[in-house]
């Protein structure tokens, strides 16, 4: 499945693309896309999870791989919802994480895919939703 607003490599890092290309929507949960583009349509505005693409130094708010450095500096087992396709972090353009965590909040049943999202008093400047296999809607703490 792929995006009716985003670009693979929005997605996941410049190292991934370039290694597998667009067989690189594999890797991410249609759960994931569904509700980016849900989220795209309900706020009607830009929607930026990775930017490397365009020059932007933003690569691993979405898929994070092995070697990847927010995985690969990791010392222990590390297993996030990030390295399994099913979570990004993200900011909605002219509005702040805090108005863009308040809305998903407000809507949970509109965004019912979402199955947990991280507490903005740990991520004030983006937000964290994944699709984690949980039962309903968690709003955790990192």
């Amino acid at each position: 499945m792929r995006s009716k607003y985003f670009k693979i490599q929005e997605l996941v890092s410049e190292a991934v693309y370039k290694k597998y290309g667009d067989k690189s929507w594999e890797f991410i949960d249609t759960r994931l896309i569904k509700v980016l583009d849900l989220l795209r349509e309900h706020f009607n505005r830009p929607i930026t999870v990775n930017n490397w693409l365009w020059g932007g130094n933003l690569q691993q708010r979405g898929l994070r791989a092995n070697k990847d450095e927010l995985v690969a500096n990791k010392k222990d087992y590390y297993v996030s919802q990030h390295c399994l396709g099913k979570a990004v972090d993200f900011n909605v353009k002219g509005l702040s994480a805090q108005e863009v965590y308040k809305e998903i909040v407000d809507n949970k049943d509109k965004f019912y895919l979402i199955s947990r999202i991280e507490n903005i008093k740990d991520t004030p400047t983006w937000v964290h939703i994944d699709c984690a296999n949980v039962d309903g809607f968690k709003i955790f703490n990192a």
